[in-house]
């Protein structure tokens, strides 16, 4: 990109200055930290001026902005009406634009003023007090890369009375920027100004370029002597354009370049003495940098950079845009690569989540896929304990192994025939037999979950992949944006009823489920919720569910005042929906407390959320059983 140069800022005030000086502020808005958009009105209308002291997007145009909303839509205005509308919203505005609005509203503009061959503007203001007195107030605009700056002082007294950005001790010893101080200008540099020297000097330096440029090439020794003799170090200069960056200040790399391939010469400084008619060639688009009152604005459609002057383009180039004033073309290519520059930002975001989230479910899928035991495993356990109901009658009290022939043919070429079964001595053959049984059907359960998480995750990082090809191919913010909100869950269509807080007459109303006995089951899934549940919801008898020791959601049972307890399958679901809705790790056993909301109490008004509670009980959730059918509407 190509910064905004002195050569805009003369370019810019030369077309605007007739349209600002005389009217007088209307309104002041600061867009953001070091952006304001100053509404200045006449008989003829009202302007806006934008100013901007970003470090990389600075800049200072007229911009014509729809008055609404709607009114910008109808005219296809919309992204400019977003790109000027403050940050800051309807909430209190930072203390610089307070004080501008208390100094500029009323007054008029009388003066404007760019410091020669420099990136600063004075801005001068007749203002009038609370008392009625005079006075001048001026802001200054130092576009300047990073030392950018809006300073707001008095012109009488010169103290401060504002600046977008405070510099301090600490920050800077060569100037400081802070209200009740003097303002004073920023630092020169020991280069003379390409604007402000008079042609002869500008002549005499070009010649002594032509003279250095043709001198023959020196041995190691005369390079050493000349050195020492020198009082300046060496510089590296090879080009023309480095040649005027190190000579002149006033001057920035793409207006060099500009002005070289302007001339038609070769950018080596060893062939420039060698041209014919190098130097009055050079002299020539200096003086008429300098002096030039037209210009003709254009931009190349990659925003690589933009021109004034028009020397880059060819007659009948079609990859530039041309404008009609300068102040359209640095108000269309800074929005457009603030614009480019947001998209990539958000583009890479989206990504990042999507990978972020891509992890998580392939770590999800990997623990999913360890639970995954071999069918014949599987069938073993069930095995073991048909041998053992097959065979009680040869097994005693106290036995800790069966021997028998085994029924599988596979095994019989392994391992003899012979199937050694290990018994519990504590526990007869029936009830060793159970417990073969019952580990067959946990593992059968086990591999179910597991089957089921993974086709889920697959299911899932399909849908990711599918984002992160989308986000590749969106063609601009808006498309961006769609995926964005799909991605958080955030469309209003794609949330489940039961996920929202609805409000109905004024009041929230939580998330709520109805169990398979018909027993009603709040839900709340943030701090927020949890807060209201407990705060407005919850009567003294109603069961409240959370897991142990770790954070999650807040889950209460509605005890109506005709019933007692609920039954034992509603508290096995309402801990289950409190499990599956904690940091616990999903596959795992997890404790769930529960206790009548008599006994919980908030610890902290300023922390929604955080109970303390008492005479609990506590419960064992198996989350690898299957997700209860309540809890369905929750995930799908």
């Amino acid at each position: 990109m190509q910064p905004f140069d002195a050569l805009s800022i003369r370019a810019v005030l030369l077309e605007s200055k007739a349209l600002l000086l005389n009217r007088k502020v209307d309104k002041v808005h600061q867009l953001a930290r070091d952006e304001i958009l100053v509404n200045l009105r006449s008989k003829a209308g009202t302007i806006g001026l934008f100013i901007s002291a970003q470090s990389v997007y600075g800049r200072m145009c007229l911009v014509k902005i729809p008055s609404s909303q709607d009114s910008a839509k109808d005219s296809g205005d919309s992204n400019l009406f977003e790109r000027y509308r403050s940050k800051y919203g309807t909430n209190t505005p930072p203390n610089f634009c307070i004080v501008l609005r208390r100094h500029l509203t009323g007054a008029t503009l009388v003066g404007v003023e760019q410091l020669p061959g420099e990136r600063v503007v004075d801005f001068v203001f007749s203002c009038v007090d609370e008392v009625g007195g005079a006075s001048l107030k001026v802001l200054t605009a130092e576009i300047m890369g990073r030392h950018s700056n809006l300073i707001f002082w008095d012109k009488e007294t010169r103290k401060i009375l504002a600046a977008s950005h405070a510099v301090t001790r600490e920050m800077s010893r060569q100037r400081e920027v802070l209200p009740n101080l003097i303002y004073e200008r920023p630092p020169v540099q020991d280069r003379p100004n390409l604007f402000l020297i008079d042609d002869q000097e500008l002549k005499t330096a070009i010649r002594e370029l032509k003279e250095n440029s043709a001198e023959p090439e020196r041995t190691q020794e005369e390079q050493e002597d000349k050195e020492k003799k020198s009082t300046k170090p060496p510089r590296p200069v090879v080009t023309i354009e480095q040649w005027l960056l190190t000579t002149f200040t006033g001057l920035g790399k793409h207006l060099c370049e500009e002005v070289v391939a302007g001339t038609g010469l070769a950018s080596e400084l060893s062939q420039f003495g060698q041209q014919e008619g190098s130097e009055e060639k050079l002299f020539e688009k200096l003086k008429q940098l300098r002096e030039t009152a037209k210009f003709q604005p254009a931009m190349p459609e990659d925003l690589s950079r933009y021109s004034l002057l028009s020397w880059y383009q060819t007659p009948g180039d079609e990859s530039w845009q041309s404008f009609t004033s300068c102040n359209d073309l640095i108000e269309n290519y800074f929005r457009l690569l603030e614009a480019k520059e947001l998209y990539l930002q958000l583009k890479e975001k989206i990504k990042s989540e999507i990978n972020a989230e891509s992890s998580k479910l392939e770590e999800r899928k990997s623990t999913a896929q360890s639970h995954l035991s071999p069918n014949r495993e599987l069938e073993t356990l069930k095995d073991f304990g048909d041998m053992i109901l097959g065979n009680l009658h040869s097994i005693t009290a106290g036995q800790s192994l069966l021997e028998l022939d085994d029924w599988n043919t596979d095994n019989n070429t392994k391992n003899g025939g012979i199937v050694k079964i290990e018994l519990n001595p504590n526990l007869t053959a029936v009830q060793n037999a159970q417990v073969y049984y019952r580990r067959y059907a946990k593992a059968r359960a086990r591999k179910g979950a597991a089957q089921s998480t993974i086709s889920e995750v697959d299911k899932r990082l399909s849908i990711l992949n599918d984002l992160r090809a989308k986000a590749d191919r969106a063609p601009d913010m808006n498309e961006l944006q769609r995926i964005k909100d799909t991605l958080a869950g955030r469309k209003q269509h794609s949330q489940p009823r039961s996920q929202k807080v609805q409000k109905t007459k004024g009041k929230a109303r939580m998330t709520s489920l109805i169990s398979s006995d018909g027993w009603t089951i709040y839900v709340g899934r943030n701090k927020n919720e949890n807060d209201h549940l407990i705060g407005k919801i919850a009567n003294p008898n109603d069961l409240w569910f959370h897991v142990l020791g770790k954070g999650g959601a807040h889950v209460l049972i509605r005890v109506p005042a005709s019933k007692q307890d609920p039954p034992k399958t509603t508290i096995e679901e309402a801990a289950q929906v409190a499990a599956r809705l904690s940091k616990s790790a999903a596959g795992a056993k997890v404790r769930v407390i529960y206790t009548r909301c008599k006994h919980v109490k908030k610890v902290d008004k300023s922390k929604p959320g955080l109970v303390r509670y008492e005479n609990e009980r506590t419960i064992e959730v198996d989350t690898a059983k299957p997700m209860p059918k309540l809890m369905k509407k929750l995930f799908n």
